[in-house]
C-alpha cells in the first residue's frame, strides 16, 4: 500500500507543475518509472487477473495488454524475449488460479450457488447457461478452450466445468491451450502500444482533455440521478405494498375448512 501512496503523491506534486494528462501520459511511457514501481504494477496485474477468473467484473484483455506494455517498458523500451516468456508465464499462472477457483466453486456448489448468492444470478443466467451446456454437449471439454477466448462468457464455461465433474488436470491443460493462444496477442498489442502509443496520446490529449474531464463529470451526475430515482422507487413500492397489507413473501397456504353440514 506504502509505494503506491508514494506513487500517488509523487504524480499529484508533478501535476502541479503541468497538466495532468500530459503528466500521466510521460509517467507511464517512461521506462525508469515503469521499472522502478515494476514490483507494485506487476503486483496488481496478477491479483486482478486472479479475480477475473472467479468474476471480477472487469476484461482481463485490458490488463494483459498492460502486462505486454510493461514488459517492454521494463526491458528498457526494446524487446526482450525472455522478459516477454516471463510475462506470459506470471499472466498464465494467475488465469489458471482464477479459472481453478470458478470450476471449484461449480465443483462444490453447483447452479443452486444462484440461490444463495444474487450476484451469482446475474453471471449465471440462463442464456449464457444454456449456450455453454450446449457447447459442452457438442464439443466436450475443448468448451474451456473455446470459452478463454470469449469475455463475458469465460466464467461460465469454468464454472460449468466443474458442475460436469470435468478432472481438474483435463480442465487445466485446455485452459492453458487457451491461455497459449489468447495472451500472446494481448502481450504483442500491448508492446506495439508502448512502441507508437505515446505521440498518439499526446496529440490527443491536446484536444480531448476537457472533453474527458466534462464527460467524467457528466458521467458521475447520471450515475447518481439514476441511483437517486431508483431508491425513490423502491421507496414508494415499499410504502404501496405496506399500504395494500401485502406480505413480502409468500404466506403458507391456508388450511381447507371442511364444509358443514346443512
Amino acid at each position: 500500500m506504502l509505494p503506491v501512496l508514494t506513487m500517488l503523491l509523487q504524480a499529484a506534486a508533478d501535476t502541479a507543475e503541468k497538466g495532468w494528462v500530459a503528466t500521466w501520459i510521460d509517467k507511464f511511457f517512461d521506462p525508469a518509472w515503469n521499472i522502478a514501481h515494476g514490483p507494485t504494477i506487476w503486483a496488481a496485474i496478477l491479483v486482478i487477473l486472479v479475480a477475473t477468473g472467479f468474476g471480477l467484473p472487469t476484461p482481463e484483455d485490458i490488463w494483459l495488454t498492460l502486462a505486454g506494455f510493461s514488459a517492454y517498458k521494463q526491458a528498457g523500451d526494446k524487446f526482450v524475449w525472455y522478459y516477454f516468456v516471463a510475462a506470459f508465464f506470471a499472466c498464465t499462472t494467475a488465469n489458471l488460479i482464477g479459472d481453478s477457483v470458478a470450476w471449484w466453486m461449480g465443483r462444490r456448489y453447483g447452479f443452486a450457488i444462484r440461490d444463495r448468492f444474487k450476484f451469482m444470478r446475474r453471471m449465471l443466467n440462463e442464456k449464457r447457461m444454456l449456450k455453454v451446456q450446449g457447447w459442452f454437449d457438442n464439443y466436450g471439454n475443448w468448451t474451456v478452450f473455446f470459452g478463454r477466448q470469449l469475455a463475458g462468457i469465460r466464467f461460465v464455461s469454468f464454472f460449468t466445468a466443474g458442475t460436469m465433474r470435468v478432472p481438474w488436470l483435463k480442465f487445466v491443460l485446455f485452459d492453458f491451450l487457451g491461455c497459449f493462444v489468447s495472451i500472446p496477442v494481448w502481450l504483442t498489442l500491448g508492446a506495439l502500444a508502448a512502441i507508437y502509443g505515446q505521440d498518439f496520446l499526446k496529440k490527443a490529449s491536446s484536444t480531448a482533455s476537457i472533453s474527458i474531464l466534462g464527460g467524467a463529470v457528466v458521467a458521475i451526475a447520471i450515475f447518481l440521478v439514476v441511483i437517486k430515482v431508483r431508491s425513490r422507487r423502491r421507496a414508494r413500492q415499499a410504502e404501496e405494498l405496506l399500504a395494500a397489507d401485502q406480505p413480502l413473501k409468500p404466506d403458507a397456504p391456508a388450511a381447507k375448512t371442511e364444509p358443514q353440514a346443512p
